[in-house]
């Protein structure tokens, strides 16, 4: 997958930090259809979540893995208590900068959600934008799970977000293979495969800059249809499911190409 059988999402490997900020930033938009650049898709995104889980003011929020802080800092603008867990020592030091220039108090921590220990300090724990299933056994993303359940208050909520439904998959309808154009001026490649059998989105993204140079980083993603994620949910502790197929509460849909759940503890 990586040079020296580096882990896809570890920072020596180098997809996350200044490479999938880069690509992160398009000018179609995530969506394409919606054509919403990165500021309101994070703000369709904040109140998507706020909208799901209809948290009291002051709630306590652990965004998880929270990237370059995106949601963290809009949420703590919004007046919620959060804290901000991330591995990627770019992303942390792009989020601590960004929340600074916001006048955004948020407790930012380097850490790997495999260890994590807080026990029921969070009304809610966001898992936003296809950032559950890195690991490569099953065991450890359950574990990130259970994680996340004992992580939250009695009663508090869990939210788990997802571009990639596998039956909107099965259908033929999802892009395997698109470009898309930065806002740097580069152009991103994303190439997709899916394996039925280990359920996994394998691909790569490679980057192309202005004078043709391009740089590409691959991944892997385990993915889950909606009612094994549920019954997951169900065995970590989580005592009911909901599942959504967008941040206006539609409800799932087969057809959709985001899968939400809302699992309450």
């Amino acid at each position: 997958m990586s040079n020296n059988n580096q882990k896809w999402w570890s920072g020596e490997y180098g997809f996350f930090g200044d490479f999938y900020m880069q690509g992160d930033d398009s000018k179609e938009g995530y969506h394409i259809a919606q054509k919403q650049n990165l500021k309101q898709r994070t703000l369709t995104e904040v109140d998507g979540v706020l909208r799901l889980l209809n948290l009291k003011p002051k709630s306590k929020i652990l965004d998880i893995p929270c990237g370059y802080g995106r949601h963290s800092i809009e949420l703590a603008k919004r007046g919620f208590v959060v804290t901000g867990s991330e591995l990627n020592a770019k992303h942390l030091s792009v989020a601590k900068k960004e929340a600074r220039k916001n006048s955004a108090k948020i407790q930012f921590v380097k850490e790997d959600m495999l260890e994590i220990s807080y026990d029921s300090k969070f009304d809610a724990v966001i898992n936003v934008f296809y950032s559950f299933g890195f690991f490569e056994s099953d065991e450890d993303n359950f574990k990130v799970l259970q994680n996340f359940f004992k992580a939250l208050k009695p009663n508090g909520q869990f939210l788990m977000h997802t571009d990639v439904n596998i039956p909107f998959i099965e259908s033929g309808k999802y892009k395997y293979n698109e470009t898309r154009t930065l806002t740097s001026g580069s152009a991103l490649k994303i190439v997709d495969e899916y394996d039925p059998v280990k359920k996994r989105v394998n691909g790569f993204w490679i980057l192309k800059d202005k004078s043709g140079e391009e740089i590409k980083k691959e991944y892997s993603v385990r993915v889950y249809a909606k009612q094994e994620f549920i019954a997951l949910c169900k065995k970590a502790g989580f005592r009911f499911c909901k599942a959504y197929s967008d941040w206006d509460k539609k409800p799932y849909s087969k057809d959709s190409e985001d899968m939400i759940i809302v699992a309450t503890k």
